[in-house]
Protein backbone atom coordinates (compact mmCIF):
# COMPACT_ATOMS: atom_id res chain seq x y z
CA UNK A 1 0.00 0.00 0.00
CA UNK A 2 1.64 3.23 -1.04
CA UNK A 3 1.46 5.98 0.81
CA UNK A 4 1.77 8.95 -1.74
CA UNK A 5 1.72 11.93 0.56
CA UNK A 6 4.98 10.79 2.07
CA UNK A 7 7.02 9.73 -1.04
CA UNK A 8 6.02 10.55 -4.62
CA UNK A 9 7.49 7.44 -5.32
CA UNK A 10 5.75 4.80 -3.22
CA UNK A 11 7.57 2.58 -1.42
CA UNK A 12 10.41 2.87 -3.65
CA UNK A 13 12.68 5.26 -1.56
CA UNK A 14 15.13 7.16 -4.12
CA UNK A 15 16.10 10.57 -2.42
CA UNK A 16 19.77 10.78 -0.40
CA UNK A 17 20.27 12.31 2.70
CA UNK A 18 21.60 15.25 1.31
CA UNK A 19 19.53 18.15 0.28
CA UNK A 20 16.43 18.36 1.78
CA UNK A 21 15.49 20.47 4.72
CA UNK A 22 14.50 17.63 7.06
CA UNK A 23 18.39 16.35 6.78
CA UNK A 24 20.26 18.96 7.74
CA UNK A 25 19.63 17.21 10.47
CA UNK A 26 21.61 14.03 9.41
CA UNK A 27 24.72 16.33 10.58
CA UNK A 28 24.60 15.23 13.71
CA UNK A 29 25.05 17.33 16.92
CA UNK A 30 28.35 16.63 18.62
CA UNK A 31 27.25 15.76 22.18
CA UNK A 32 29.39 18.07 25.14
CA UNK A 33 28.96 14.81 27.15
CA UNK A 34 32.36 13.48 27.28
CA UNK A 35 30.95 10.28 28.59
CA UNK A 36 28.33 9.90 25.67
CA UNK A 37 30.45 7.38 23.02
CA UNK A 38 27.30 7.00 20.80
CA UNK A 39 26.79 6.77 17.14
CA UNK A 40 24.89 9.88 15.84
CA UNK A 41 21.62 9.07 14.32
CA UNK A 42 22.50 10.25 10.88
CA UNK A 43 25.75 7.34 11.01
CA UNK A 44 23.12 4.64 12.01
CA UNK A 45 20.68 5.56 9.72
CA UNK A 46 23.29 6.32 6.65
CA UNK A 47 24.28 2.52 7.54
CA UNK A 48 21.28 0.92 7.51
CA UNK A 49 19.46 2.34 4.70
CA UNK A 50 21.15 5.70 3.29
CA UNK A 51 17.68 6.39 1.11
CA UNK A 52 16.01 6.17 4.22
CA UNK A 53 14.82 9.50 4.67
CA UNK A 54 12.57 10.98 1.80
CA UNK A 55 10.47 14.23 2.70
CA UNK A 56 7.99 14.90 0.51
CA UNK A 57 9.12 16.94 -2.70
CA UNK A 58 9.49 20.75 -2.83
CA UNK A 59 7.31 21.17 -5.04
CA UNK A 60 4.10 19.45 -3.39
CA UNK A 61 3.22 22.19 -0.84
CA UNK A 62 2.09 21.27 2.57
CA UNK A 63 -1.22 22.17 1.96
CA UNK A 64 -1.61 19.24 -0.88
CA UNK A 65 0.11 16.70 1.71
CA UNK A 66 -3.05 17.44 4.40
CA UNK A 67 -5.46 17.15 1.74
CA UNK A 68 -3.69 13.36 0.73
CA UNK A 69 -4.27 12.67 4.78
CA UNK A 70 -7.59 13.74 4.49
CA UNK A 71 -8.55 12.09 1.29
CA UNK A 72 -11.10 9.27 1.81
CA UNK A 73 -9.38 6.97 -0.65
CA UNK A 74 -8.24 4.05 0.88
CA UNK A 75 -5.32 3.58 -1.14
CA UNK A 76 -4.07 6.39 0.22
CA UNK A 77 -4.20 5.62 3.96
CA UNK A 78 -0.79 5.34 5.42
CA UNK A 79 0.48 1.53 6.66
CA UNK A 80 1.78 2.96 9.75
CA UNK A 81 -0.13 5.39 11.93
CA UNK A 82 0.22 6.58 15.72
CA UNK A 83 0.80 9.65 17.86
CA UNK A 84 3.34 11.89 19.18
CA UNK A 85 3.40 13.97 22.12
CA UNK A 86 5.78 16.66 23.26
CA UNK A 87 4.95 19.63 25.87
CA UNK A 88 1.40 18.68 25.97
CA UNK A 89 0.96 19.00 22.40
CA UNK A 90 -0.41 15.85 20.30
CA UNK A 91 0.55 15.36 16.93
CA UNK A 92 -0.75 12.62 14.78
CA UNK A 93 1.54 10.43 12.67
CA UNK A 94 1.57 8.77 9.73
CA UNK A 95 3.76 7.05 7.14
CA UNK A 96 5.39 4.00 6.36
CA UNK A 97 8.27 1.38 7.18
CA UNK A 98 10.76 -1.52 6.35
CA UNK A 99 12.37 -4.73 7.67
CA UNK A 100 15.15 -6.62 6.98
CA UNK A 101 16.47 -9.35 8.85
CA UNK A 102 19.55 -11.73 8.80
CA UNK A 103 21.11 -14.06 10.74
CA UNK A 104 22.61 -10.54 12.91
CA UNK A 105 18.63 -10.04 13.70
CA UNK A 106 16.12 -7.56 12.42
CA UNK A 107 16.26 -3.84 11.40
CA UNK A 108 13.59 -0.91 11.19
CA UNK A 109 13.51 1.96 9.58
CA UNK A 110 10.44 4.33 9.21
CA UNK A 111 9.97 7.98 7.79
CA UNK A 112 6.97 9.82 9.58
CA UNK A 113 5.22 12.33 9.42
CA UNK A 114 3.80 14.55 12.33
CA UNK A 115 0.84 16.38 11.74
CA UNK A 116 -0.27 19.07 14.76
CA UNK A 117 -3.71 20.21 15.69
CA UNK A 118 -2.61 23.58 13.26
CA UNK A 119 -1.79 21.91 10.63
CA UNK A 120 2.15 22.02 11.21
CA UNK A 121 4.52 19.35 9.81
CA UNK A 122 7.42 17.86 10.93
CA UNK A 123 9.42 14.41 9.67
CA UNK A 124 10.71 11.81 11.83
CA UNK A 125 13.12 9.87 10.23
CA UNK A 126 13.95 7.25 12.98
CA UNK A 127 15.79 3.65 13.04
CA UNK A 128 15.68 0.21 15.15
CA UNK A 129 18.98 -1.14 15.75
CA UNK A 130 19.01 -4.97 17.27
CA UNK A 131 21.50 -5.32 20.27
CA UNK A 132 24.02 -7.92 20.10
CA UNK A 133 22.13 -10.89 21.86
CA UNK A 134 19.19 -9.82 20.07
CA UNK A 135 18.23 -12.05 16.91
CA UNK A 136 14.71 -12.83 17.15
CA UNK A 137 12.32 -11.85 14.52
CA UNK A 138 8.96 -12.30 15.88
CA UNK A 139 7.61 -11.40 19.39
CA UNK A 140 7.66 -8.54 21.62
CA UNK A 141 11.11 -6.62 22.76
CA UNK A 142 11.92 -3.74 25.18
CA UNK A 143 13.55 -0.21 23.22
CA UNK A 144 16.00 1.56 24.92
CA UNK A 145 18.28 4.51 23.87
CA UNK A 146 22.10 4.31 23.53
CA UNK A 147 22.41 5.69 27.39
CA UNK A 148 21.25 2.13 28.88
CA UNK A 149 23.85 0.64 30.93
CA UNK A 150 22.77 -2.97 31.20
CA UNK A 151 20.96 -5.14 28.48
CA UNK A 152 18.66 -8.32 29.96
CA UNK A 153 17.05 -9.75 27.01
CA UNK A 154 15.83 -8.81 23.81
CA UNK A 155 16.50 -5.17 23.00
CA UNK A 156 16.19 -2.98 20.27
CA UNK A 157 18.08 0.59 20.02
CA UNK A 158 15.63 3.25 18.59
CA UNK A 159 16.83 6.57 17.53
CA UNK A 160 16.36 9.16 14.87
CA UNK A 161 16.27 12.44 12.97
CA UNK A 162 13.38 15.13 13.63
CA UNK A 163 13.27 18.15 11.06
CA UNK A 164 11.29 20.13 8.70
CA UNK A 165 11.43 20.64 5.48
CA UNK A 166 14.54 23.07 5.29
CA UNK A 167 15.79 22.96 8.74
CA UNK A 168 16.61 20.31 11.45
CA UNK A 169 15.30 20.00 14.87
CA UNK A 170 16.82 17.67 16.41
CA UNK A 171 17.95 14.27 17.53
CA UNK A 172 15.21 11.59 19.28
CA UNK A 173 16.26 9.21 21.18
CA UNK A 174 14.55 6.60 22.90
CA UNK A 175 14.62 5.50 26.59
CA UNK A 176 12.26 3.31 27.62
CA UNK A 177 9.56 1.29 25.72
CA UNK A 178 8.48 -1.79 24.31
CA UNK A 179 8.03 -3.38 20.19
CA UNK A 180 6.32 -5.89 19.45
CA UNK A 181 6.88 -7.77 16.06
CA UNK A 182 3.99 -10.49 14.27
CA UNK A 183 4.65 -12.03 10.75
CA UNK A 184 1.75 -11.42 8.25
CA UNK A 185 3.15 -12.44 5.30
CA UNK A 186 6.52 -13.44 3.84
CA UNK A 187 7.63 -9.82 3.54
CA UNK A 188 5.19 -7.96 6.05
CA UNK A 189 5.36 -7.73 9.78
CA UNK A 190 2.49 -6.51 11.41
CA UNK A 191 3.85 -4.09 14.57
CA UNK A 192 3.48 -1.98 17.80
CA UNK A 193 6.29 0.28 19.14
CA UNK A 194 5.71 2.33 22.48
CA UNK A 195 8.18 4.57 24.09
CA UNK A 196 9.15 7.59 25.85
CA UNK A 197 12.19 9.35 24.96
CA UNK A 198 13.72 12.88 24.84
CA UNK A 199 14.84 15.59 21.92
CA UNK A 200 18.40 16.62 21.78
CA UNK A 201 18.77 19.71 19.79
CA UNK A 202 20.89 20.50 16.77
CA UNK A 203 23.83 21.87 19.18
CA UNK A 204 23.98 19.05 21.01
CA UNK A 205 21.99 20.33 24.31
CA UNK A 206 18.70 19.00 24.97
CA UNK A 207 16.14 21.94 24.58
CA UNK A 208 13.51 22.51 28.19
CA UNK A 209 10.88 20.87 26.52
CA UNK A 210 12.86 17.82 25.42
CA UNK A 211 10.78 14.98 26.65
CA UNK A 212 8.59 13.04 24.07
CA UNK A 213 6.69 10.01 23.53
CA UNK A 214 5.97 8.22 20.39
CA UNK A 215 3.13 5.16 20.10
CA UNK A 216 2.60 3.61 16.68
CA UNK A 217 1.31 0.46 14.99
CA UNK A 218 0.50 -0.99 11.44
CA UNK A 219 2.53 -2.94 8.63
CA UNK A 220 6.38 -2.83 7.75
CA UNK A 221 7.35 -4.12 4.48
CA UNK A 222 10.22 -6.25 3.70
CA UNK A 223 13.27 -4.31 1.78
CA UNK A 224 16.59 -6.59 1.37
CA UNK A 225 18.29 -3.68 0.56
CA UNK A 226 18.67 -2.43 4.52
CA UNK A 227 21.93 -3.49 6.25
CA UNK A 228 20.87 -5.13 9.36
CA UNK A 229 23.26 -2.69 11.78
CA UNK A 230 24.31 -4.23 15.15
CA UNK A 231 24.15 -1.31 17.75
CA UNK A 232 25.79 -3.37 20.43
CA UNK A 233 29.20 -3.94 18.59
CA UNK A 234 32.48 -2.17 19.75
CA UNK A 235 33.72 -1.59 16.45
CA UNK A 236 31.03 -0.55 14.74
CA UNK A 237 31.89 3.52 15.10
CA UNK A 238 35.27 2.54 14.11
CA UNK A 239 33.89 0.28 10.76
CA UNK A 240 31.80 3.23 9.73
CA UNK A 241 34.37 5.69 9.59
CA UNK A 242 35.67 7.09 6.41
CA UNK A 243 38.38 5.13 4.89
CA UNK A 244 40.03 8.08 2.72
CA UNK A 245 42.39 10.90 4.19
CA UNK A 246 41.99 14.30 4.39
CA UNK A 247 43.84 15.09 1.45
CA UNK A 248 42.21 12.38 -0.81
CA UNK A 249 38.57 14.34 0.26
CA UNK A 250 40.06 17.87 -0.97
CA UNK A 251 41.49 16.60 -3.88
CA UNK A 252 38.05 15.18 -4.79
CA UNK A 253 36.26 18.01 -3.73
CA UNK A 254 38.55 20.27 -5.61
CA UNK A 255 37.84 18.14 -8.95
CA UNK A 256 34.00 18.44 -8.56
CA UNK A 257 34.34 22.41 -8.04
CA UNK A 258 36.26 22.44 -10.99
CA UNK A 259 33.96 20.84 -12.95
CA UNK A 260 30.95 22.79 -11.81
CA UNK A 261 29.50 25.02 -14.51
CA UNK A 262 27.70 28.56 -13.04
CA UNK A 263 26.20 31.35 -14.82
CA UNK A 264 24.98 34.59 -13.34
CA UNK A 265 23.31 37.62 -14.61
CA UNK A 266 21.82 40.84 -13.02
CA UNK A 267 18.06 40.40 -13.58
CA UNK A 268 16.70 43.61 -11.95
CA UNK A 269 18.98 46.92 -10.30
CA UNK A 270 18.15 49.91 -8.17
CA UNK A 271 19.38 51.66 -11.13
CA UNK A 272 16.44 50.27 -13.24
CA UNK A 273 13.75 49.94 -10.75
CA UNK A 274 13.10 52.36 -7.73
CA UNK A 275 11.56 49.57 -5.38
CA UNK A 276 14.85 48.11 -4.74
CA UNK A 277 17.87 48.32 -3.20
CA UNK A 278 20.07 45.79 -4.02
CA UNK A 279 21.24 43.87 -7.25
CA UNK A 280 18.38 41.19 -7.70
CA UNK A 281 20.69 38.05 -9.81
CA UNK A 282 19.65 35.09 -11.48
CA UNK A 283 21.86 32.34 -11.35
CA UNK A 284 22.12 28.62 -12.59
CA UNK A 285 24.76 26.01 -12.35
CA UNK A 286 25.41 22.58 -14.21
CA UNK A 287 27.64 19.72 -12.07
CA UNK A 288 29.80 17.83 -13.89
CA UNK A 289 29.59 19.82 -16.73
CA UNK A 290 32.48 18.25 -19.21
CA UNK A 291 30.02 15.42 -19.53
CA UNK A 292 26.93 17.49 -20.06
CA UNK A 293 25.62 18.87 -23.64
CA UNK A 294 26.98 22.39 -23.94
CA UNK A 295 23.96 23.36 -26.00
CA UNK A 296 21.19 24.93 -24.09
CA UNK A 297 22.39 23.64 -20.72
CA UNK A 298 20.38 26.49 -18.52
CA UNK A 299 17.56 24.50 -16.84
CA UNK A 300 13.95 25.34 -16.99
CA UNK A 301 14.54 26.24 -13.29
CA UNK A 302 15.35 30.04 -12.47
CA UNK A 303 16.81 31.03 -8.68
CA UNK A 304 17.25 34.33 -7.53
CA UNK A 305 19.12 36.00 -4.66
CA UNK A 306 21.22 39.54 -4.02
CA UNK A 307 23.59 39.98 -2.17
CA UNK A 308 23.55 41.83 1.40
CA UNK A 309 27.08 42.36 2.93
CA UNK A 310 29.04 39.64 2.86
CA UNK A 311 25.69 37.75 2.65
CA UNK A 312 23.59 35.81 -0.25
CA UNK A 313 20.00 36.48 0.33
CA UNK A 314 18.35 33.57 -2.00
CA UNK A 315 14.84 33.49 -2.76
CA UNK A 316 12.57 30.45 -2.11
CA UNK A 317 9.86 30.10 -4.34
CA UNK A 318 6.88 29.54 -1.77
CA UNK A 319 5.06 25.97 -2.08
CA UNK A 320 3.14 27.17 1.82
CA UNK A 321 2.13 29.18 3.83
CA UNK A 322 5.19 31.13 4.28
CA UNK A 323 6.77 34.40 5.90
CA UNK A 324 8.92 36.47 3.02
CA UNK A 325 9.36 39.48 5.48
CA UNK A 326 12.70 38.89 6.25
CA UNK A 327 14.08 38.58 2.43
CA UNK A 328 12.03 41.69 1.31
CA UNK A 329 12.86 43.49 4.09
CA UNK A 330 16.58 43.62 2.55
CA UNK A 331 15.29 43.96 -0.49
CA UNK A 332 13.18 46.56 -1.19
CA UNK A 333 14.28 50.05 -0.96
CA UNK A 334 14.00 51.94 2.27
CA UNK A 335 11.97 54.39 0.67
CA UNK A 336 9.05 52.41 -0.94
CA UNK A 337 5.93 53.04 -0.85
CA UNK A 338 3.42 50.10 -1.71
CA UNK A 339 0.22 52.50 -3.56
CA UNK A 340 -1.87 52.17 -6.35
CA UNK A 341 0.94 53.78 -8.60
CA UNK A 342 3.76 51.05 -7.56
CA UNK A 343 1.65 48.23 -6.65
CA UNK A 344 1.93 46.58 -10.41
CA UNK A 345 5.88 47.33 -10.03
CA UNK A 346 5.92 45.14 -7.05
CA UNK A 347 3.65 42.55 -8.63
CA UNK A 348 5.87 42.82 -11.66
CA UNK A 349 8.96 42.07 -8.78
CA UNK A 350 7.03 39.25 -7.82
CA UNK A 351 6.72 37.47 -10.52
CA UNK A 352 10.18 37.84 -11.77
CA UNK A 353 10.98 36.12 -8.62
CA UNK A 354 8.20 33.25 -8.92
CA UNK A 355 8.51 32.58 -12.69
CA UNK A 356 4.71 33.82 -14.51
CA UNK A 357 3.49 30.45 -14.74
CA UNK A 358 3.63 31.02 -10.39
CA UNK A 359 0.05 33.36 -11.48
CA UNK A 360 -2.35 31.50 -12.75
CA UNK A 361 -4.46 34.52 -13.69
CA UNK A 362 -7.26 33.05 -14.99
CA UNK A 363 -8.14 30.67 -12.22
CA UNK A 364 -8.65 34.67 -10.35
CA UNK A 365 -12.26 35.61 -10.24
CA UNK A 366 -11.37 38.61 -8.36
CA UNK A 367 -8.73 41.95 -9.71
CA UNK A 368 -5.55 40.73 -9.42
CA UNK A 369 -4.25 42.99 -6.59
CA UNK A 370 -6.53 43.94 -4.05
CA UNK A 371 -6.26 47.05 -1.52
CA UNK A 372 -9.51 46.94 0.73
CA UNK A 373 -7.59 48.49 3.84
CA UNK A 374 -5.31 50.97 3.59
CA UNK A 375 -2.21 48.48 5.18
CA UNK A 376 -3.03 45.72 3.42
CA UNK A 377 -2.38 44.63 -0.42
CA UNK A 378 -3.55 41.32 -1.85
CA UNK A 379 -1.52 40.49 -5.06
CA UNK A 380 -3.85 36.85 -6.33
CA UNK A 381 -1.89 34.47 -8.11
CA UNK A 382 -4.50 31.62 -8.47
CA UNK A 383 -6.68 29.33 -6.93
CA UNK A 384 -6.00 26.03 -4.66
CA UNK A 385 -9.09 24.23 -4.50
CA UNK A 386 -11.73 26.23 -3.53
CA UNK A 387 -9.33 28.85 -2.15
CA UNK A 388 -7.17 31.63 -3.02
CA UNK A 389 -3.54 31.44 -3.48
CA UNK A 390 -1.83 35.10 -3.22
CA UNK A 391 0.63 37.32 -1.93
CA UNK A 392 -0.46 39.33 0.97
CA UNK A 393 1.76 42.50 1.91
CA UNK A 394 1.19 44.67 5.31
CA UNK A 395 2.41 48.08 5.35
CA UNK A 396 2.57 50.96 8.13
CA UNK A 397 0.55 54.00 8.08
CA UNK A 398 2.99 55.72 5.88
CA UNK A 399 2.86 52.43 3.22
CA UNK A 400 6.48 51.34 4.03
CA UNK A 401 6.01 47.29 3.82
CA UNK A 402 6.20 45.66 6.96
CA UNK A 403 4.86 41.89 6.23
CA UNK A 404 5.36 40.10 3.06
CA UNK A 405 3.50 36.44 3.13
CA UNK A 406 2.11 33.91 0.49
CA UNK A 407 -0.73 32.15 1.85
CA UNK A 408 -2.89 28.90 -0.06
CA UNK A 409 -6.02 30.13 1.64
CA UNK A 410 -6.55 34.09 1.17
CA UNK A 411 -9.50 35.71 1.52
CA UNK A 412 -10.47 38.44 -0.61
CA UNK A 413 -10.66 40.64 2.90
CA UNK A 414 -8.51 39.41 5.55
Amino acid sequence: MAFSALSSTGTCRTASLLGAGLLVAVAAPVSADPLEERMPPGMLIEMVDPTLCSPPPEEMSDAEIIAMLDSDDPDMAPPIAGVWERQDEHWRVYGQGWFNDSSSGLVVGTMLMLRSDSDELQYLCMVLSPHAETSMVEGEAALVGPDVEAIDGDTFMAMGMLGERREGVGEVLADTGSVHFEQAADDTLEWRLTFDGHLVGMDGQPPEDAELSLTLEGELSRDASMRVVDWGRDDLVDASAPSVSEEELAEVKALFMEDMRLEVEPVVTPDGSDIVQRIVYRYDYDTFASLSDDSGWRSTREHFFYQDGDQLRPFQRPSSDTDLSSFFGGLLATDFVLDEASADDFRELLMTLTGEDFFEEEDVKLDNIVNFRPDEWIFFTGTFFDNYKAFVVYTDDDGHPEKVLYRLKQQPVS
